[in-house]
């Protein structure tokens, strides 16, 4: 998915590293990013390519690092700046705080400046990075808010692609692909053109991406509403199980499905029928992560409204980074 989205972009004219020799791959790569220990945990490295376009202060690199092998990387943190992560192909597992998230061209990544990582990827991964400076992510804060001074802010690191942050980050990637190569050396109206993109994507990230300092941005839904809201959950909760239509769930609470849905997507992000759908893949999970025998995975999926293996797989797998049977091996 990722590859075709940056598939126009002229990466191979500004390329930096381009090499089998690891050696001497290794400290440019780290010149350009973070510092890292890196090893090969499998097989040998036959190919490492870097390539770098400005778009204004933001950065757009398409990066092949230990290509061929199994490898371990690990930056520790990032210093100053925020790192949008779009795998192009193969898979990665970025490592949290003793939390695993899965990414590849299903699954994007934001890691956050000061926070703790580090990840493992397979022979043939490769990745697209953008580069945010975190001022631009501070200026962006006291824009919305009216403030002088901006709090730090780590971003939670999934982003999925059925989820609403990456639908609202879309366009501006689309965007970013067209001014990919235009440095600051332009004219005063391309400049301030790229600065505002920069902006517009700080204030999408801060928007519509779940962070640690959300209750602080986003202001409380007035209180009928959230009765509304937790009268409808509860009984969405009480059928987990069943079919429900929006319908009858708006008709329990008083309410005209137009209406159910506008107080969910404001006071949730979803829709009522995303939310039920979410709670039971996470009611699937917790049942998993108690333990049981693989076959016990589609009754279990079954139990809580799962009609089809094939999409409760693929929705298992974008909201959880992993499929139903790695969360049981883990158990």
């Amino acid at each position: 998915m990722h590859h075709l989205l940056f598939a126009s972009v002229p990466f191979g004219q500004h390329c930096i590293v381009d090499t089998g020799d690891f050696d001497r791959a290794h400290p440019l790569i780290c010149d350009v990013l973070n510092a890292a220990r890196f090893r090969v945990l499998r097989g040998r490295i036959r190919h490492n390519r870097l390539e770098a376009l400005p778009c204004g202060a933001l950065s757009l690199l398409r990066l092949r690092y230990g290509y061929g092998a199994e490898v371990g990387v690990d930056p520790g943190e990032l210093q100053g700046y925020y790192l949008l992560v779009l795998p192009t192909q193969g898979r990665a597992a970025f490592h949290f705080d003793g939390r695993e998230l899965q990414v590849s061209p299903q699954v994007a990544a934001i890691v956050s400046p000061g926070r703790r990582f580090h990840f493992s990827a397979s022979p043939d991964y490769e990745q697209i990075l953008l580069r945010l400076e975190r001022r631009a992510v501070a200026d962006a804060w006291c824009r919305l808010l009216a403030q002088d001074e901006a709090p730090p802010v780590c971003f939670e690191p999934l982003i999925a692609l059925h989820l609403n942050a990456w639908q609202a980050l879309l366009p501006m990637l689309q965007w970013i692909v067209r001014c990919a190569g235009l440095g600051p050396g332009g004219d005063a109206a391309q400049a301030a053109l790229l600065a505002q993109t920069e902006t517009l994507l700080a204030t999408t990230l801060l928007l519509h991406q779940p962070h640690d300092r959300a209750a602080q941005l986003w202001p409380a839904p007035p209180p009928a509403a959230h009765r509304a809201v937790q009268r409808a959950q509860a009984y969405m909760l009480e059928h987990l199980g069943e079919a429900i239509p929006v319908a009858l769930v708006a008709s329990h609470c008083g309410l005209s499905v137009r209406h159910l849905q506008a107080l969910f997507k404001d006071e949730c992000g979803h829709s009522p029928l995303q939310w039920l759908r979410l709670q039971r893949l996470q009611a699937v999970r917790r049942a998993l992560e108690q333990g049981g025998s693989a076959c016990l995975i589609g009754q279990t999926a079954m139990r809580f409204g799962f009609t089809h293996m094939g999409d409760f797989s693929r929705a298992y797998r974008q909201a959880f980074g992993q499929t139903p049977r790695q969360t049981l091996a883990q158990s």
